[in-house]
């Protein structure tokens, strides 16, 4: 007879699982921090906010904290940090694939250090640019993810 936890570990491996986005919202003065993407096969010359995944290996916050120092070189704390949107999103892949993902945002209330673009074999162009006058090229669902944060809509879907 299988044993309870060998029975839950074969039915979690067939579970759906969804990959989760953490992404830095860092505004000042009506200005939002965007990169753009350079050489990386996914949104190319698309700006997008700072970003990365979540390695499954740590909380949500401290993965955002360690995103925003391996990028753009700054500090956070998890109290200088909450949540501002999430949002349910099928991202397209070349070839036409996707895969579902869930993004969650993250607003910076406060940092320490100087931004500056530490991943320049990835990101050719990191600067703040007007909220309300984003570049041509801002990737899609960056765009709806802020305008839906100006709105106060917490929650969002996207593709």
């Amino acid at each position: 007879m299988a044993s309870f936890l060998s029975v839950f570990a074969a039915k979690e491996a067939k579970r759906f699982k969804l990959k989760v986005g953490i992404l830095v919202v860092l505004i000042e003065e009506e200005q939002v921090l965007l990169l753009r993407r350079f050489q990386t096969g996914i949104d190319d010359a698309r700006y997008v906010v700072p970003m990365g995944g979540h390695d499954g290996q740590e909380p949500l916050t401290l993965g955002v904290i360690r995103e925003a120092k391996e990028e753009v070189n700054i500090d956070l704390k998890q109290e200088d940090i909450e949540v501002c949107h999430v949002m349910h999103r099928f991202h397209p892949m070349p070839e036409g694939l996707s895969f579902e993902q869930i993004d969650v945002f993250f607003r910076v209330k406060s940092y320490e250090g100087v931004i500056t673009n530490n991943e320049p074999d990835r990101c050719d162009e990191l600067a703040f640019f007007p909220l309300n006058d984003l570049p041509k090229a801002t990737a899609p669902f960056i765009r709806q993810a802020l305008q839906c944060i100006q709105e106060g809509k917490s929650y969002s879907e996207f593709g």
